[in-house]
């Protein structure tokens, strides 16, 4: 990831750019995830908001780097399709709520990379082993790591969409299913549909309690899984 960044402090309610002004599409997704930066903030979470001022096309446009400490919310919408096309598969009337899901998937990556949980696996879960060559063998355990994170921040996505918006979590859950339905390969990086299954009924969350440490039972559960 290039370095290059405008770096935005973390600003609640208002977000001002220091090295460009904030473009309409990034002044939505920002907009849309103020309450998540807010709550993240309370929790004492270190995030930076960053914008990409190159053009970034084929980046995701929303994600969390951690650099020395500190959670980078990079956003690199800058001549990026991939920003409209997010919502592309979600009604006019479900963008902010989306957009807000995705901003607590991403926070929860801060989450767990706080906590010292990033990449860690459950006391007593040992993962199955891959035949192969060392060289296959290590881009695989490289995959499933970054499928189980991807894994735990979409249910903290889902877990906020209880808490904030509980009318709408069937259509947000709709929305990350059919986002997660285009995968290269069964069990790929971002293969999170065992975990979606879980979730499918809101009731598997309690919107009094804290969306990212709340899905660590449910996460668990999925990685038996497939």
């Amino acid at each position: 990831m290039k370095r290059a960044w405008a770096v935005l402090a973390l600003l609640v309610p208002t977000v001002a750019a220091t090295a460009a002004d904030l473009s309409a599409v990034e002044q939505r997704w920002l907009q849309a995830g103020l309450p998540v930066l807010a709550y993240a903030r309370q929790q004492h979470l270190p995030v930076d908001i960053v914008v990409q001022p190159q053009e970034a096309p084929g980046q995701a446009p929303m994600a969390m780097d951690y650099v020395e400490g500190r959670c980078k919310l990079v956003l690199s919408m800058r001549g990026n399709p991939a920003a409209d096309a997010a919502l592309a598969a979600a009604p006019p009337e479900l963008h902010d709520a989306v957009m807000e899901a995705v901003a607590a998937h991403e926070v929860a990556h801060c989450w767990r990379h706080v906590q010292g949980r990033w990449n860690v696996l459950p006391a007593g879960f040992v993962e199955s082993a891959l035949a192969g060559d060392a060289a296959t063998r290590t881009a695989w355990h490289a995959m499933r790591a970054t499928r189980r994170e991807e894994g735990y921040a979409d249910l903290a996505g889902l877990a906020w969409t209880q808490r904030r918006h509980p009318g709408r979590y069937t259509q947000v859950h709709d929305w990350f299913v059919r986002v997660r339905d285009h995968q290269p390969v069964p069990g790929s990086h971002h293969d999170t549909r065992t975990w979606l299954r879980l979730a499918a009924d809101p009731a598997v969350f309690d919107p009094s309690a804290d969306p990212f440490e709340q899905v660590e039972g449910l996460w668990q559960q999925g990685l038996q899984g497939p």
